[in-house]
């Protein structure tokens, strides 16, 4: 029974050292996004907890647009082309509108197949002084569309990554709520206003 016990512990350890290394490697890069509502004439930020607006998928009022975010962890050669997915599930929720890029990029839109829904944004950049170099990020990247899902807010994407140094796939991801700045407090100052 010992010597049984023993070889199940050898084998297990084995095993594990045979696991390749950057199977538990982390992300290259990533996408995040801001989503907005179009509420009148201002745009109005939802997170993924927020209850889903009147009129969120009910032309003319169905008007969304996300900001995303770019970020660069470990493509030595920087970054240059971003591909955004919608429709991935061929369903269509959304239907573009239009795109924008930051400076040096640009941003088109690829439709889909006839018969089928899923498109693409593609964000890219041709000036290797524009690519999106290691451990930066880069915002100003917008995609506007109307959105018919009723009851269920636009949420995360299939991506992909692409730099001469290799390329990911991925999911967007929600970027937190911004926080408010507050005055920097000292101890004197928050002892001043219990001694009035």
């Amino acid at each position: 029974m010992t010597k049984m016990l023993l070889l199940l512990l050898v084998v297990l350890l084995v095993g594990f050292l045979l696991v390749p290394v950057g199977a538990y490697a982390l992300p290259k890069g990533d996408v995040g996004y801001k989503l907005y509502h179009q509420e009148g004439s201002t745009w109005v930020r939802y997170m993924q907890s927020d209850a889903f607006p009147p009129g969120g998928a009910t032309p003319p009022t169905n008007v969304w647009k996300y900001e995303y975010a770019v970020t660069n962890y470990q493509f030595t050669l920087g970054i240059y082309q971003v591909l955004i997915f919608f429709n991935s599930d061929n369903i269509l929720w959304a239907t573009y509108t239009s795109s924008q890029a930051p400076t040096g990029w640009t941003a088109t839109y690829n439709a889909p197949a006839p018969g089928y829904y899923n498109w693409k944004v593609k964000l890219r950049t041709t000036n290797s002084a524009y690519y999106i170099m290691p451990n930066n990020s880069l915002s100003g990247f917008t995609v506007q569309f109307t959105w018919v899902r009723q009851g269920t807010l636009p949420g995360w994407q299939h991506c992909d990554l692409l730099s001469s140094s290799g390329s990911e796939s991925d999911v967007t991801h929600e970027l937190p709520p911004e926080q408010t700045p507050v005055d920097e407090a000292t101890w004197g100052r928050i002892k001043a206003l219990f001694l009035r």
